[in-house]
């Protein structure tokens, strides 16, 4: 990239925030990342997160490689991070409730006033290596809760952010017109694969990619399979419509291993799921 590039990035800088384009997502999470004051909204970026078609809960111990480029060297950044939604309507996590206090590895999650738990800016070191334990405190709405997780089988994603390509961002369809009649499914050149991804894993589930920005609310979302070793992408795999903000653009890939717990609470099964993700996330052109 060339000063001048920079130059123009520097002045078009805009703090990171998530929309989703999912129905079940459209409550981003948290609002804005956090800072440890040394890059602010660059420091620390706020792993997305998943959520759970049958869960009451979800509660995610997270281990994470941040990637950005600073001026015009990448800065990275490794830490630890909680998240915990609880919702009072099974799978649906636009409306959330109070679950009390909650704990990971006694390290209080901070509330906000969406009623979203996320780590405090104060630490980000969590010893998840070892457990991740659980507690919440809970009220009349949330059963009163403790669980706590090995480190044993931690996910792992494989491949390491530092290697990915500048060029895995959405390559958009070009419609074919051919005669009164405009194509875009049937073109040769949308149906073939412009660049793969290493979604190589350990000890997890699935993988999840995300694509976001934060000006245009681009949302893309693609669960890979525990066994799988890259993912294809080509231009029908979006959207002809899609636009994106290339500044803000990021890539996040998360392995995740799941648990859950099942509970009768108020005469009503409710199932809380507790997660641990291992998520690199490359935010491509942010400069500071």
């Amino acid at each position: 990239m060339n000063k001048l590039y920079y130059a123009a990035s520097l002045l078009a800088l805009t703090s990171l925030s998530v929309l989703t384009g999912c129905k079940k997502d459209t409550t981003p999470f948290p609002t804005n990342p956090q800072s440890n004051g040394v890059y602010p909204d660059l420091a620390y970026t706020t792993p997305w997160f998943p959520t759970i078609y049958d869960a009451d809960g979800i509660f995610i111990s997270n281990q994470v490689t941040d990637e950005k480029t600073v001026i015009i060297s990448p800065y990275r950044n490794l830490y630890e991070y909680g998240m915990a939604k609880v919702t009072g309507t099974t799978g649906n996590f636009n409306n959330l409730i109070d679950a009390g206090n909650v704990t990971l590895n006694d390290s209080v999650l901070v509330k906000s006033t969406a009623l979203s738990y996320l780590s405090s800016i104060t630490n980000y070191t969590l010893n998840l290596s070892n457990t991740a334990a659980w507690s919440i405190s809970g009220n009349a709405s949330v059963p009163t809760m403790t669980n706590t997780l090995s480190g044993a089988n931690n996910p792992t994603y494989l491949n390491d952010v530092t290697t990915w390509d500048t060029k895995w961002t959405p390559i958009l369809p070009r419609p074919l017109t051919v005669g009164s009649s405009t194509y875009h499914l049937d073109s040769l050149y949308n149906a073939t694969v412009q660049y793969s991804i290493p979604v190589k894993t350990a000890n997890a589930d699935s993988t999840i990619i995300f694509m976001t920005d934060n000006v245009n609310g681009l949302v893309y979302k693609r669960t890979c399979l525990s066994t799988d070793t890259v993912a294809n992408f080509k231009p029908n795999d979006f959207p002809i419509s899609t636009v994106y903000d290339l500044p803000s653009f990021k890539l996040q890939i998360s392995a995740i291993k799941y648990n859950h717990k099942d509970t009768l609470f108020g005469g009503i099964n409710k199932r809380y799921y507790f997660l641990k993700m291992a998520s690199a996330i490359k935010y491509y052109q942010a400069t500071k």
